[in-house]
């Protein structure tokens, strides 16, 4: 059986946006990281891992949650840098 780390191996998320997509879409991390590979297969894909960033930095900022928002800025950060936003669908 392979592990989330194994997973990982074959694609190109850090573990930081693996688990936003988790939280965002509310599954497991392995559902988490099989989705992200489908996500990723697309520009479109690409756009919507924008915008669970932007959505799960917004919900912590609406709830005053500042050390929660500054992670997700960070992580959304370094998945911006690799991924830039391509232009919307």
């Amino acid at each position: 059986m392979l592990s989330l780390f194994d997973c990982m191996d074959f694609i190109d998320l850090d573990s930081d946006t693996i688990d936003v997509i988790a939280r965002h879409d509310r599954l497991p991390a392995m559902l988490a990281a099989q989705r992200g590979s489908q996500l990723l297969a697309d520009p479109n894909g690409i756009w919507q891992l924008h915008q669970m960033h932007r959505e799960l930095i917004e919900q912590a900022a609406r709830r005053g949650l500042l050390g929660q928002e500054k992670t997700l800025r960070g992580i959304y950060a370094a998945f911006s840098r690799k991924y830039p936003m391509p232009r919307q669908m």
